[in-house]
C-alpha cells in the first residue's frame, strides 16, 4: 500500500481512469479496486429497481436508462454479480455495444428482442436514452410493440422518483432521481455529500485518508496534500455542493456521477490551489460551467480595495496572522514577493472559507458578500409552492412574493418603454404608434386555487400561476435565471444581450398577458406631452375624455 502515492489514489476519480466504467471482469481485484469501492453510495435509483427485482415476472423487459457516465453499468454489474439475481435474469450492460464487429447497436437490440419471449427470464437493460429513442426511430419493424412503448415512454412528462410502466416494460430513468433537492438547511445534495464523507472521512479503513496522511508527512509540499486537506473541511464541500446545485437550476448542467468524479478530480489534482482550480480548466464541463459563479468576479468596493491593498504591499496585520493560519492547510502566501493573480486567489479562498473557522477569521469582514441570498430566497418560495394548503399564513407570504416580485417584476419589463408608468401600478403598456403611447388597466392577481390543486414545484425550478381578471393563464415556469431577472427589474436593472434565455421567457409572459389587456374596455393614450386619454366602451358607446398628466 505505501507504494501508492496519494496522485496515484486519486487517479481513479478522473474520467479517463479505466475504473471510470465498470464491467464484468474476471481480474483479480487489487488496491485500487478497493480504492474505487470506497466511494460507494448506494442510489435511491438502485433500491427501488433492486425492490421491482425481486417481483419481476417472466418476460419482463426492464430498461435502467439515462446519460452516459451516471452508474447504469456500476448498477447493472452488482446485480449481475449478486447470485440473488444473476440466474434469475438476462442481462444486457449496455446498449451501446453490439455483438459483432460489424453489427450496429441497433441490430445488437433486435436480435436480442428476437431472443426473449413471454416466458423467458426477465431482461435487464443498460441505454443511454438517446439510444432508446434511435431504437423506436430505427429498430426493426418486427418489433413494433417495444418501440411504441419506448415512444410513449419519451413523451411521458413524468416528475418525481418511480418507474414508468406500460405493457410488459419497465423504464428506469436517472433523470427522475435527480442529486440535488431543494433544501431548507441549505443541504442540496446528500447524494454528493456522502460522496465527499466516503472520499475525506477521518479513518483508519479510508484508505484515501490513510494515503493521504502517509503523503502529508513525506511530501506536505505537494498542491494535491493541500487540496485534499481543504476537501476533508465540511463547510467546504457545503460550498462546493452550492455551486453544483446552481449549475444544475442556472446553466441547466445534468450532473453524473462520472463527471462528477473528474470535477473532484481536477479540484485536487489541477496545477493550483482547489479554491483556483475550481474556476479554471476548461476541459471539464462543470468547472466552465461553475466558473461563471467566481467570486472574484464580484468587484465590490470592500474586495477591490483588499486587491488593491495587498497588490500595493500594504500593511494588514490581521491579514499576516492569517497567512500564518493558513500554513498547516500547506497553503502559502509570500506577502514579501506578491505574484500576479494572489489576491484573487484569497478572494476565492476567503469565499471557500466561508462557512469554517480558521485562525482570525478575517475573512469575515467579507461574508456578506458572499451569501448565496438569491438561492436561499428561490428554495424559499419553491417550498412555499410545494407545501401550498391555503393556510393563511402561507397564502400571505406567498402573495408577497407575487405581488412585489413576480407581478411587480413583470410590469417593469412590459412598461419599460412607458417610464410614465413608473406609478402607473395596473397599467400595461400594449404599443406606441405616431408618438402617442397606448396602455390598458390590467388586474393580475395570483390562481390561488391552481397553485393548491396543480403540482407546481419540480426538482429544478417552480410554476407560477396567475389570473388576468377572471381568465387564468397557462403556467408559467419559473427558474433561477428569470428569478433573478425578475429581483434585478425590480431594482430598476436595464436589461441586456447576456440576459436573453430569460428575456425570451420574459417576453412570453408579457404576450400572455397583453393578449388579456386588448379585450379591456378601457385604454388610455399618452401623447408624449402632459395630456392622456381615456377611451371607455358602454355598450354600443365609446365615451373619450382627456386628463391632466
Amino acid at each position: 500500500m505505501s507504494a501508492i502515492t496519494l496522485r496515484k489514489a486519486l487517479g481513479v476519480l478522473a474520467k479517463s481512469s479505466s475504473f471510470s466504467v465498470t464491467t464484468v471482469t474476471d481480474r483479480q481485484k487489487d488496491e485500487f479496486d478497493q480504492l474505487k469501492s470506497q466511494l460507494f453510495v448506494k442510489q435511491d435509483i438502485e433500491t427501488d429497481l433492486q425492490r421491482y427485482l425481486d417481483t419481476a415476472k417472466l418476460g419482463e423487459i426492464i430498461f435502467l436508462c439515462g446519460s452516459s457516465g451516471d452508474g447504469k453499468s456500476e448498477i447493472l454489474t452488482r446485480c449481475k454479480s449478486d447470485p440473488h439475481y444473476q440466474h434469475k435474469f438476462s442481462f444486457h450492460l449496455d446498449a451501446t455495444h453490439s455483438f459483432a464487429p460489424r453489427q450496429s447497436a441497433i441490430d445488437a437490440l433486435n436480435d436480442l428482442f428476437d431472443g426473449h419471449h413471454h416466458q423467458a427470464q426477465p431482461l435487464l437493460i443498460g441505454i443511454n436514452t438517446g439510444m432508446l429513442a434511435n431504437f423506436a426511430r430505427e429498430g426493426a419493424a418486427r418489433h413494433q410493440a417495444i418501440r411504441s412503448t419506448i415512444d410513449s415512454f419519451l413523451s411521458a412528462k413524468q416528475d418525481g422518483n418511480g418507474p414508468y410502466q406500460l405493457a410488459n416494460c419497465s423504464f428506469y430513468d436517472f433523470e427522475h432521481y435527480p442529486k440535488f433537492q431543494f433544501d431548507k438547511n441549505k443541504q442540496y445534495s446528500s447524494f454528493i455529500k456522502e460522496l465527499l464523507i466516503n472520499l475525506t472521512k477521518d479513518e483508519d479503513k479510508n484508505l484515501f485518508y490513510f494515503i493521504f496522511r502517509a503523503e502529508e508527512v513525506t511530501n506536505p509540499h505537494l498542491k494535491e496534500v493541500a487540496n485534499f486537506k481543504l476537501l476533508c473541511m465540511p463547510g467546504v464541500q457545503d460550498v462546493l455542493i452550492t455551486q453544483l446545485f446552481k449549475a444544475r437550476l442556472a446553466k441547466d448542467q445534468f450532473v453524473t456521477t462520472r463527471t462528477l468524479l473528474d470535477f473532484f478530480h481536477h479540484l485536487l489534482m489541477g496545477p493550483g490551489y482547489l479554491f483556483d482550480n475550481l474556476f479554471t480548466g476548461a476541459e471539464n464541463d462543470l468547472i466552465k460551467k461553475v466558473s461563471d459563479f467566481d467570486p472574484a468576479r464580484l468587484h465590490t468596493y470592500e474586495l477591490d480595495q483588499f486587491i488593491l491593498r495587498y497588490e500595493l504591499g500594504l500593511v494588514d496585520a490581521d491579514l499576516d496572522d492569517f497567512l500564518v493560519a493558513l500554513e498547516p492547510l500547506h497553503i502559502k502566501f509570500d506577502r514579501q514577493c506578491v505574484r500576479p493573480g494572489d489576491a484573487t486567489s484569497l478572494i476565492r479562498l476567503f469565499w471557500l472559507l466561508q462557512h469554517e473557522p480558521l485562525g482570525n477569521d478575517y475573512y469575515r469582514k467579507f461574508s456578506a458578500f458572499f451569501n448565496e441570498s438569491l438561492l436561499e430566497r428561490y428554495s424559499e418560495i419553491w417550498h412555499l409552492h410545494r407545501n401550498y394548503t391555503a393556510d393563511p399564513e402561507q397564502k400571505r407570504s406567498l402573495n408577497r412574493f407575487y405581488a412585489f416580485e413576480l407581478i411587480a417584476g413583470i410590469q417593469r419589463y412590459a412598461n419599460r418603454k412607458a417610464p410614465e408608468l413608473s406609478m402607473q401600478k395596473e397599467e400595461f403598456f400594449l404599443g406606441e404608434f405616431g408618438g402617442v403611447k397606448i396602455t390598458a388597466p390590467v388586474d393580475i392577481k395570483p390562481d390561488w386555487d391552481s397553485i393548491r390543486n396543480k403540482h407546481t414545484a419540480h426538482s429544478t425550478g417552480f410554476d407560477v400561476y396567475l389570473k388576468v381578471g377572471p381568465n387564468s393563464l397557462p403556467h408559467i415556469h419559473i427558474g433561477l435565471n428569470l428569478f433573478e431577472l425578475l429581483e434585478k427589474l425590480n431594482n430598476g436593472y436595464r436589461p441586456n444581450k447576456y440576459d436573453k434565455n430569460a428575456i425570451v421567457l420574459l417576453d412570453e409572459i408579457v404576450e400572455l398577458i397583453s393578449e388579456q389587456a386588448k379585450f379591456s374596455s378601457e385604454i388610455k393614450f399618452y401623447d408624449g406631452g402632459q395630456r392622456i386619454y381615456r377611451a371607455k366602451a358602454d355598450d354600443d358607446m365609446i365615451t373619450i375624455s382627456g386628463m391632466e398628466g
